[in-house]
């Protein structure tokens, strides 16, 4: 009798651990054409498996691998270098799994991918990296331009100093707010010899208006 409800309990215990267990799936690592092994806790099956997009999980199936009876399966990743696939597990307690974020790399067999899908992928890559490109050359010129200036102003006197090219694109945008006066002797308006412009007995608030289209333009 003692043996009997001790085998009974036990059995209650153990069906009410598998009752309560997590659903669980692994995140594989997954290669162009090359097969992978996935992977998941035992609860009650079948058990559907879909692939969706990390971006959009609620949205239509990438990959539909459909019911599956045990707790693994083998598939060959036929979708184009970096993909990005989340795994969707429902067992048939409506219990849901999901994995972790899976970037397909490249192998070096591409040939189970649709061409189609291999040809949307380079171009995305190419507009990518052109992208990159022109960011880079423009901050890199950006750069260029405000090292190649130094505004200071002392009093009521704006000094310029850089380049003769940069000094001179400065005075040009300064005198499109307005005129200054002309380069010389006499003027607000100087240029010395070293490639500095010098804007002399202007009021403050010209002087203060002068340095923020400076600023601006750079």
């Amino acid at each position: 009798m003692f043996t009997t409800l001790v085998t009974v309990t036990l059995f209650a215990v153990a069906a009410i651990n598998g009752a309560a267990a997590d659903l669980t799936i692994s995140t594989p690592t997954m290669t162009t054409c090359e097969p992978v092994d996935i992977t998941w806790s035992s609860t009650t099956g079948p058990y559907n498996l879909i692939m969706v997009s990390p971006n959009d999980p609620c949205g239509d199936a990438l990959v539909d691998l459909g019911d599956q009876d045990g707790t693994s399966v083998s598939w060959t990743p036929n979708v184009a270098p970096g993909t990005q696939l989340e795994l969707s597990l429902v067992d048939a307690n409506d219990e849901e799994a999901w994995s972790g974020t899976i970037t397909v790399a490249q192998g070096s067999d591409t040939s189970c991918v649709p061409a189609d899908a291999l040809a949307a992928a380079s171009s995305s890559a190419t507009v990518e990296s052109s992208s990159s490109v022109t960011t880079d050359a423009s901050s890199s010129a950006v750069s260029s331009a405000v090292s190649s200036v130094s505004v200071a102003v002392t009093g009521t006197t704006l000094v310029i100093t850089g380049s003769a090219s940069t000094a001179s694109a400065s005075a040009s945008a300064s005198s499109s707010a307005g005129p200054l006066g002309a380069v010389g002797q006499d003027g607000p308006l100087e240029a010395s010899s070293n490639g500095a412009m010098t804007f002399t007995s202007a009021p403050i608030m010209v002087l203060s208006a002068v340095a923020g289209i400076l600023v601006l333009s750079l």
